[in-house]
């Protein structure tokens, strides 16, 4: 929630109205005999300094002087600075002398008026601090469907999975030998080929070769399989993320490790690349049916820039699996688009 335009609109259900003003943000409200004035002074951002508090009433004093001009009606105006905490004490120190100036913190929600300052505005204190609290309530509501949305039940599950499997193998043996991995159901040529053993095709990809591996793969699907889960739900998502795992497998197995088959594979990175192809897939769509956009926090240039990247990384880095990569997000992209067809 942005703090600014909840507070703008909040001013316009008080009955006030915008006023282009340059340098700030001036909302008016015309009475039969005064003309009621509200400024908002933004926060100083990092690397930026706010103008000294005498300058800004004398430039907000020019203005109040043209709409008395202008419209023949005396002003009275409040300005409101924005925090996030509580002002310094030089600030305090700086506002003292002006009766007509509040402080608002944004992220306690709290309405500071210091000795001297004026301790109402027709009404506007007790409606100001009501809203600091409703706002507060809502940022932290908004903050726990955050954490809902992020801790989706399917990829959730999927996560924790990954991790049980990673500790049980931990506690068996070594994970970083490739050895250990193939004996416990890693991807080897000639077992699954020659053997038969096609459930490592499933296997290997809960399996990963150590912490940092381990880590990686499950903070991008904690990242991004949310978002894929909550358009296609649990179920599809299922079949998107365990399909594009196995697709996966199968390219690895028939380019990297028919190639060298002494090769032991494994990791999540293939599934995972699949929920990439299924956003990727769904972005596009809406995009070409000029739908809303239902994850207009990635974007098409965003999901591109993304899997580039990761598959870039891939090409340039020795050890990385690049055909599961390349299989798991085609095999993605094309499931999400089949069970996506009535969406």
């Amino acid at each position: 929630m942005d703090f600014i335009n909840e507070l703008q609109r909040f001013l316009n259900r008080q009955g006030f109205v915008r006023v282009k003003a340059d340098g700030g943000l001036l909302w008016m409200k015309e009475k039969e005999t005064k003309i009621e004035l509200i400024e908002i002074i933004p926060e100083r951002l990092p690397g930026q300094n706010r103008l000294p508090v005498a300058r800004q009433e004398e430039r907000i004093g020019r203005l109040e002087n043209q709409i008395m001009i202008r419209l023949g009606k005396k002003t009275e105006r409040l300005t409101l600075m924005l925090f996030r905490g509580m002002p310094e004490g030089r600030t305090v120190e700086e506002i003292m002398p002006y009766p007509n100036i509040w402080c608002l913190d944004m992220s306690g929600g709290r309405l500071f008026i210091y000795e001297h300052q004026r301790g109402d505005f027709y009404g506007m204190k007790d409606r100001l601090e009501q809203f600091l609290g409703d706002y507060r309530r809502a940022e932290q509501t908004a903050d726990k469907n955050e954490l809902r949305r992020m801790f989706r039940p399917v990829n959730t599950a999927l996560v924790g999975i990954n991790i049980m499997v990673f500790l049980i193998l931990g506690l068996m043996g070594n994970v970083m030998d490739a050895v250990f991995m193939a004996d416990h159901g890693a991807m080897v040529w000639d077992a699954v080929v020659e053997q038969g053993e096609y459930y490592r095709l499933f296997t290997s990809t809960f399996m990963h070769f150590g912490v940092e591996h381990l880590v990686q793969n499950m903070l991008i699907l904690l990242l991004i399989g949310p978002r894929l889960e909550r358009i296609l739900g649990g179920g599809k998502y299922l079949a998107v993320y365990l399909g594009s795992g196995i697709a996966a497998s199968l390219t690895s197995l028939f380019v990297t490790l028919a190639r060298d088959p002494y090769t032991v594979s494994a990791g999540a990175s293939g599934a995972i690349f699949g929920v990439m192809g299924g956003l990727l897939f769904l972005i596009i769509k809406d995009v070409v049916q000029k739908k809303r956009k239902r994850m207009e926090e990635i974007g098409l240039s965003g999901m591109i820039f993304v899997i580039v990247s990761a598959l870039s990384y891939g090409f340039t880095t020795t050890g990385v699996d690049n055909a599961a990569h390349v299989g798991g997000l085609v095999c993605g992209f094309v499931l999400t688009g089949i069970l996506s067809i009535r969406k």
